[in-house]
Order: structure tokens, then sequence, then C-alpha cells
């Protein structure tokens, strides 16, 4: 379950791939965005109903580092599930040369930090960076992480054809995993639309990634599962926040939200005509977006 704790979209990267467009408001200065109360009554009132949750996952509009006190935001996700469910954090580990940032994360259980480049270029070019950012930086603050950090690390590389798949980023990103010595290191493709015209990588070309990054490498797949049991108000209103939140396809509504197909397709429908979101072809798949994203 994601827990999003910043407005759309605060950053502190403008990441070339990303499925919520540009990058409103670039940063690196952390302020207090979410107010822990808020959060632990709208959790509370989620739990109620008993989903099946495997974590609570803070991520979701931006960079959640760049709240200031992310460590009151887990305790709160604790306090309310009865520490019975993990907490997890995504980050684009911009701020983890930060000593602060490190420190409020050391009660997550799973973080899934990303590294998409190790070279400079190809990081800059990628990522899009707020200026005094540099892959140098982010991959030494990935490895005091993983010093201090007693939870799981499951490291993120994001390829995209063309930017990151050369031999010789390979093998830069072959040296920095084996710097950080995360617990897992996950391959993952941009297959959501993104604010830029960008190229997968070939299967063959992921496959020997993950040969030359080692066994705890896997390839991570298109979005799939069970439908979910329904936590959710079926309302056109949840639809709309949860596009907003990333795009999506019918599938994806009909999943996350245990919608059945035939409402999904209406709401749809409606929010359409409203402009309130609008559809996109990519990869043979339809996704729905925000009408004013991108």
């Amino acid at each position: 379950m994601g827990v999003d704790i910043l407005p759309a979209k605060t950053c502190s990267f403008d990441c070339l791939y990303c499925q919520l467009g540009r990058t409103r408001r670039k940063t690196f200065r952390r302020i207090r965005y979410a107010d822990t109360e808020q959060l632990k009554k709208e959790l509370s009132g989620v739990l109620a109903s008993k989903p099946r949750i495997d974590y609570l996952t803070i991520a979701g509009s931006g960079e959640p580092t760049l709240h200031k006190g992310l460590d009151k935001i887990i305790a709160a996700l604790k306090d309310v599930s009865g520490s019975k469910i993990p907490v997890c954090v995504i980050t684009n580990s911009s701020l983890l040369w930060r000593a602060d940032v490190r420190k409020e994360l050391r009660e997550a259980d799973l973080i899934i930090p990303s590294l998409d480049a190790a070279g400079e270029a190809a990081f800059k070019k990628l990522n899009c960076p707020v200026k005094g950012i540099t892959a140098a930086k982010i991959i030494a603050g990935l490895v005091k992480l993983r010093r201090e950090f007693k939870g799981k690390i499951w490291l993120e590389i994001m390829v995209v054809a063309g930017m990151n798949d050369a031999a010789n980023e390979i093998r830069r990103l072959k040296t920095a995993v084996e710097q950080i010595n995360p617990d897992k290191i996950q391959l993952n493709i941009p297959v959501r639309p993104s604010w830029v015209k960008i190229r997968l990588p070939s299967r063959k070309t992921l496959e020997d990634m993950k040969r030359i990054l080692g066994n705890k490498t896997e390839i991570v797949g298109s979005f799939s599962g069970r439908r979910q049991k329904r936590m959710f108000l079926n309302t056109k209103d949840t639809v709309s926040r949860f596009i907003r939140t990333r795009p999506a396809t019918l599938q994806d509504l009909i999943l996350s939200l245990g919608l059945d197909r035939r409402k999904a397709e209406v709401f749809l429908k409606e929010l359409a005509r409203d402009s309130i979101v609008k559809a996109y072809n990519r990869l043979g798949e339809k996704y729905y977006a925000a009408d004013d994203q991108g």
C-alpha cells in the first residue's frame, strides 16, 4: 500500500522516464510536508477493513526523503499497524549522503533505493538531478546506508535503451553494486508513459545485465497479480486520485482498487468526458493519466 507524503510533483530529480511527468518543484531542501496525525487518521480508516497488505510503502508523488522528519512518519505507520505490517521506503537515493536522512530511515524494514547510472554523464542525462547531486555522491551515500541500515536493501536500476545499457555503463554499475552490496538488485523498465520519448532495452540486454551484475539480480516484470480485495470506496473520485498518483491501465484499476470492469470503464469514460483524465497508447497498452500531467 502506497503512502504519499508529498505534493505532486516535488523531487530532486526530473527523470526522463518518470510516469508523473515533469518535476514541478525541483529541490533538495528538506521541509515538513505531511501532517503525521492526519496520516494516522487516514491509515486507520483504511486498515479498519483489514485488507491484505505486504508493505506500507512510503513513495508517491516525489522524493520522500525531502520530508523532514521521515522517522516520525515511519513511527506513525508502525504505531497504527501495531508493527504488524513492515514499512518500505522507495527513494531515488539523492539525499542518502546526508547523515540525518540515513538516521531517519533506520526504523524502516525495507529500503528500495535507485541507482540508474554510475557514470556522471549518463546520470545527468537520464535523471536530470538538481544542481549539487552527483552519481559519486549517491554511491557514497548508498555505501554508508548499507553499513548503518540493519534492514533489507533492494537496489533498483531503471534501464533505458541508449542511456545506461552500454557495456561501459554496465561495468560502472557493477563496480558500484559491489561496493554497495545490496540484498537484491532489481532491473526495471519504463513501460508507463513518460514526458519524453524513450526506448526500452531488449530482453537480451536485460539478461546480459542480470548475468554481469550477479546472482542477486532479478528482472522486474510488468504489473500483474491477483485482484485486490476491496479496500477503497468504488467512486469516480477514487479512480481520479489513483490516476493522478500514476498513470494506469484499466487492468491496473481493476486489480488495485477491486473494481469490476464495467464500473471502471464507466468511471474512465466520465473522467475523460470531464477532461480530468486522458488516454495514451504505450507499447500496445492503453494508459490513463491526469489531463494536466506532462
